[in-house]
């Protein structure tokens, strides 16, 4: 029993070292991006972004993943220095401001409790069907050789929200043209 004991805290012990060792080779930042082509005029996706009070109803992060969320909003009705704040059991706190407008829009994501700041943007082009709409976001993982360990994951599953949050733009924006 106690060579048993002993060979699991050794096995337990090894499996986080090499864990800890393959993290900090793993990149010391995350990045995701999707791409989707809407069949609406440019003007009007614009409009969409610029009102965060929009972006309820089709970012993946609104009341139909967390029943609990409250969302606040402060600054400028739309644009540059609007302010969506939340706070939920699911999605925790936090809050997005945009940064810029021009040809789509950019955003500062920040969680309490985190020093890091998230960055993303939603840039507009000109398509032959309509406009094309990339959502870019990532930030910085730091030392922690744990979160960078994980990054893939969240990098996967983020993709897959922001791809479901496109499709949901495109029925909004494409129905009021």
């Amino acid at each position: 029993m106690t060579r048993l004991l002993r060979l699991l805290v050794l096995g337990t012990g090894l499996l986080v070292v090499v864990a800890v060792v393959v993290g900090l080779f793993m990149p010391r930042s995350w990045s995701v991006e999707c791409t989707r082509v809407l069949r609406a005029p440019q003007e009007r996706v614009q409009a969409e972004l610029l009102d965060l009070r929009n972006w309820e109803h089709w970012t993946p992060w609104s009341r139909t993943r967390d029943e609990t969320l409250v969302v606040t909003f402060d600054g400028p009705a739309t644009g540059v220095g609007s302010r969506m704040s939340w706070e939920g059991q699911r999605l925790g706190f936090g809050s997005l401001t945009l940064t810029a407008a021009h040809a789509g829009v950019e955003y500062e994501i920040a969680f309490r409790g985190v020093d890091q700041r998230t960055r993303g943007a939603l840039a507009l082009a000109p398509d032959p069907a309509g406009v094309r709409i990339t959502w870019r976001d990532g930030g910085e993982l730091g030392w922690n050789p744990i979160m960078r360990l994980f990054a893939p994951l969240f990098e996967a599953k983020l993709a897959q929200d922001f791809g479901a949050g496109l499709g949901r733009l495109a029925l909004r924006v494409e129905a009021a043209h």
